[in-house]
């Protein structure tokens, strides 16, 4: 009896000391401007930690290299000692340009962060304005049904016709589906960088905003952007680099192993290097602008298709106050009304990142990854001189 007394009391105390349940996390829902989100992104992201990172170890192997440069050379390098002074130096170029590169690879990947808050936003809002149309496409079709439900009763309809209309009440339903889960795949990108739970639902309080892409000479902004592109750096820094390498080349000794010729011949492949991705900038500046050019023509149809559908809605809710048009007939206005509103706001919000694209081609290729990827991040010179 004692046994099952203690068995009791201690099951009891088991169960008082078991942690109770987490309870359901509440979805966040404050408002939340695009500038908020871009500063919390920018603060949230680990991309950007780690290029702070690489630029100060940057920094450190930059001061070790300065360590072992002993003194200048100049003129014509001959002999061990001679050899490695120059691999000393051109050491230190070496490293210095690396660390040039890896604030420049910080810039670039904050700009992508901030691109890709931009389209993850906008992706937000479009998700948004395709569940609102798809819940209006539904409801007419319902609608719809209905009518054609009465038609059957009063043999104005026959059954196959019947069940065609239902058959558009099924994919209605299926769209809706869809479009509400694409609006949380579309929360769950933008929540994960600015970092949200998943299951938070701020209040997007923004909404893209067209401006015409004004360029007064194209070939001026491309030329602009060859000359800021950080890649393009990368690449000239390169040519610099590998002629400095050859400028300093060690005769006489057995610290190095290739030729002359062949330090001439890495230096023709920079330049043809610099020269093609100078090449690829101009490209991508100029298919920019005319994508953009595009879209402003697009605005302005997709614009008047919207003013259209506005004043088809409101004449059919008058035709409906006055019993001349039927609710379908208003839920399809509605319908339709929401489809275009979708429109303008996709192209509005892809003209305005064509804008921004425009100013930072760098950042064209990628998201928020692309800025240690676009080759603003590393230098690749190497050297075979005894700097060691």
């Amino acid at each position: 009896m004692l046994r099952r007394i203690l068995a009791a009391l201690v099951l009891a105390c088991g169960v008082m000391l078991m942690p109770a349940a987490a309870p359901a996390k509440e979805p966040a829902t404050f408002e939340l401007s695009l500038e908020k989100a871009v500063e919390m992104a920018i603060a949230n992201s680990k991309e950007l930690q780690n290029a702070q990172y690489d630029i100060d170890r940057a920094w450190e192997v930059r001061e070790k290299a300065a360590d072992n440069v002993k003194y200048i050379p100049a003129g014509i390098i001959s002999g061990d000692d001679a050899a490695k002074a120059a691999a000393a130096f051109t050491g230190l170029v070496q490293a210095d340009l690396s660390w040039q590169a890896k604030k420049k690879a910080y810039e670039v990947t904050k700009d992508s962060v901030v691109m890709a808050v931009y389209k993850a936003y906008y992706n937000v809002l479009s998700a948004q304005e395709n569940v609102r149309a798809k819940e209006a496409t539904l409801k007419s079709a319902e609608w719809q049904r209905r009518i054609a439900a009465d038609q059957l009763r009063l043999g104005m309809l026959s059954k196959s016709d019947f069940l065609t209309v239902s058959a558009s009440i099924e994919q209605a339903t299926k769209d809706l589906e869809a479009a509400k889960k694409a609006l949380d795949d579309a929360y769950h990108q933008l929540n994960q960088l600015i970092g949200l739970w998943p299951e938070d639902r701020p209040v997007l309080t923004s909404r893209p905003k067209y401006e015409p892409l004004a360029v007064d000479s194209l070939d001026a902004a491309v030329e602009r952007a060859v000359a800021e592109s950080p890649t393009v750096w990368l690449a000239k820094s390169q040519v610099d680099y590998y002629k400095l390498r050859l400028d300093l080349y060690p005769f006489n000794t057995s610290s190095v192993s290739d030729p002359y010729d062949a330090w001439e011949i890495d230096v023709s492949k920079a330049e043809v290097s610099a020269a093609s991705t100078e090449e690829q900038i101009r490209k991508q500046v100029r298919s920019i602008y005319y994508t953009a050019k595009q879209l402003e023509d697009s605005y302005a149809a997709v614009l008047q298709r919207l003013e259209v559908n506005r004043e088809k809605l409101r004449v059919a809710r008058l035709k409906f106050e006055l019993g001349m048009a039927t609710k379908a007939d208003v839920l399809s206005a509605e319908a339709e009304l929401a489809k275009t509103e979708k429109d303008l706001l996709d192209l509005v919000a892809q003209h305005e990142i064509c804008v921004m694209l425009f100013a930072k081609p760098w950042v064209y290729s990628g998201g928020a990854g692309a800025g240690t990827s676009s080759g603003a991040g590393s230098f690749s010179g190497s050297s075979s001189q005894a700097s060691r």
